[in-house]
């Protein structure tokens, strides 16, 4: 029979997949249903969209307080997923007054939901190696969402069947929560998703340690968001302005465009995931595993590596000609080995890190960091037309190899205060 941890990370991924399911069929058509269904002006609907985003990702922080403090992370996750499928409902109905109270039901919904969710995925684990695992799985279960939510949305919607759509986004989302109803007995309760507190000025300094490593990785991963928005923001413009449509194998041609590339980029790491999994299987064997603080290193090396692929092609070619796929192709790659590296584990980390009965707070820290990577993304995207591309891929590269170069300076702190951690829960004071 399968243990309660596995029964709790098995419907926590399910419930996960129907969120992004719903998330990702409606979101690359939001700004389409603004312009086209509302009659909101091209950058109005733009700033909508952003406002939306960046308010979801803020409200993870009050969300993840308010979990903590009142509700628990099994309610707070129950009570997120019913206001993310009543705020698709809304949209569904199809009543133009609604479209302001779902937004706002929406991102309540989500700003509850994630910090919910990730508390809830760290508490399904009986050790770090676990979580590790366990994030990655989440990972997993988000990336193959991804890719089937915008491929049934799209036949769903067909051009002009805007309530369809919400009306599949509400009903996926309507599955998840019942599901979560159901099985709820099987997740975490609140006691357990967090760690008994430590008496006295230990647990008093202690605490301060933890929250100020937090801080360090929230701050670090504004950098992670600001690069992990590039595959829809300047990688598009660059697969559509600079990149050859047409890729030849074997004497058979085949067209390519920018959202072929997009979804290359989800299939990456749906492929590569089980791929680290052995690695690191292989790794941990001959005693060689690297801290989760460096995997995070190598993370943001990665990704410095990626945009720099793209500054050397930019500026051998110029920014005017049309590359071979292949340099696009190996900047995926690399993005994707940087992806698995930093998302999955920054939040293992996080969760691992959060001060006694703070976890949902913590990641919801780590998510408004992600309103902050989205509202930089969007600065530096101005000097996309203004600056020759191998220089804006060169400044995300530079950033990129900046923030993991602070991350391994603070590498060996966050190594001692995880150290102290694991004393401390040996010694029964955790």
């Amino acid at each position: 029979m399968p243990t309660r941890p596995t029964c709790a990370l098995t419907l926590l991924c399910i419930v996960q997949g129907c969120e992004r399911f719903a998330f990702t069929a409606t979101l690359p058509l939001f700004v389409l249903y603004l312009h086209r269904h509302h009659g909101l002006t091209e950058p109005a609907a733009l700033l909508v969209f952003g406002l939306f985003n960046a308010l979801s990702y803020v409200g993870g922080l009050p969300g993840g307080m308010l979990t903590d403090r009142k509700l628990g992370p099994t309610t707070g996750l129950l009570l997120g997923a019913a206001l993310l499928t009543l705020g698709n409902a809304l949209l569904a109905s199809d009543i133009t007054p609604l479209l302001w109270p779902a937004l706002a039901v929406l991102t309540a919904g989500h700003s509850l939901f994630r910090p919910s969710m990730t508390t809830l995925i760290g508490a399904a684990s009986t050790d770090d190696t676990q979580r590790d695992r366990n994030f990655l799985i989440q990972y997993l279960a988000i990336n193959v969402a991804g890719i089937v939510g915008p491929l049934c949305a799209e036949r769903a919607w067909a051009g002009v069947h805007w309530p369809r759509l919400f009306t599949l986004a509400a009903l996926v989302m309507l599955v998840g929560a019942l599901l979560l109803a159901s099985l709820a007995k099987h997740l975490p309760q609140s006691e357990a998703a967090r760690p008994h507190a430590v008496h006295g000025d230990h647990r008093d300094a202690h605490a301060r340690d933890r929250w100020r490593a937090v801080w360090l990785l929230s701050s670090i991963a504004v950098v992670f968001w600001l690069t992990a928005l590039q595959p829809g923001g300047s990688l598009a413009l660059f697969a559509e302005s600079n990149t050859a449509r047409t890729i030849t194998l074997n004497g058979h041609s085949f067209s390519v465009g920018p959202t072929d590339f997009a979804s290359l980029h989800g299939l990456l790491v749906i492929v590569l995931l089980p791929c680290w999994g052995l690695f690191a299987s292989w790794l941990r064997r001959h005693n060689a595993e690297p801290s989760t603080p460096l995997k995070m290193v190598w993370g943001y090396v990665f990704t410095s590596a990626a945009f720099a692929l793209l500054a050397a092609a930019s500026l051998r070619y110029g920014t005017t000609a049309r590359l071979s796929p292949a340099w696009l192709f190996g900047c995926y790659v690399l993005l994707s080995i940087a992806e698995l590296l930093l998302g999955p584990l920054t939040m293992s980390l996080v969760t691992r890190l959060a001060p006694a009965g703070r976890s949902g707070q913590a990641i919801g820290l780590w998510f408004a960091a992600g309103a902050v990577g989205n509202l930089a993304a969007g600065l530096l995207g101005l000097l996309w037309a203004r600056w020759p591309h191998h220089r804006f891929f060169a400044a995300l590269a530079a950033v990129s190899l900046l923030a993991a170069a602070v991350l391994l300076a603070r590498s060996s702190y966050l190594e001692a205060i995880l150290a102290e951690q694991r004393s401390d829960e040996k010694g029964g004071r955790l």
